[in-house]
């Protein structure tokens, strides 16, 4: 008799969510809306959301503000699943300059993770993941100066 997963082991890990192709180091961008756009374009080059779904990410920024700058330097650009939203999915981009977001307190970001949601629940498990990965400052200091994609890679396994 098979044993049924819990609805935890069901979700799909960070690793799943978040793979080579979709992470960029070290890209030079001259303000927020560009760093919105190039961590998305990754997710509309590997079929997660459509191109709408960038425009969607900014005017959330825009209209609720800089709610998105989770923690000191991290931005988590998002919209709503009916915003162009194909299958859930993670990208990750570092910054070559940190750019102003206008989050008071946690300005600059060089850290853009940009995620995408089928619905409510399905990106929980992987946002647990970031949200411990983001409590341990030597590993995002890591994530931050890799030079490597695999570097990174290495790194977001150890929270799985």
């Amino acid at each position: 008799m098979l044993s049924k997963k819990s609805k935890s082991e069901q979700l799909p890990k960070l690793s799943e969510l978040l793979t080579e192709d979709r992470i960029s180091l070290k890209v030079p961008v001259s303000d927020w809306k560009e760093a919105i756009t190039r961590a998305g374009e990754m997710l509309v080059k590997t079929g997660a959301v459509e191109p709408r779904y960038i425009k969607a990410m900014i005017r959330f920024k825009e209209e609720l503000g800089p709610y998105i700058v989770i923690t000191e330097g991290v931005a988590l650009p998002h919209a709503r699943p009916e915003d162009g939203v194909l299958k859930t999915c993670f990208a990750l981009t570092t910054l070559k300059k940190p750019v102003e977001f206008g989050n008071v307190h946690n300005d600059p970001v060089d850290l853009v993770i940009a995620f995408g949601a089928t619905d409510n629940s399905l990106h929980v498990k992987a946002l647990a993941q970031i949200a411990k990965i983001l409590q341990n400052q030597e590993d995002t200091n890591s994530i931050r100066n890799s030079e490597r994609k695999t570097e990174v890679l290495k790194i977001l396994k150890k929270y799985e």
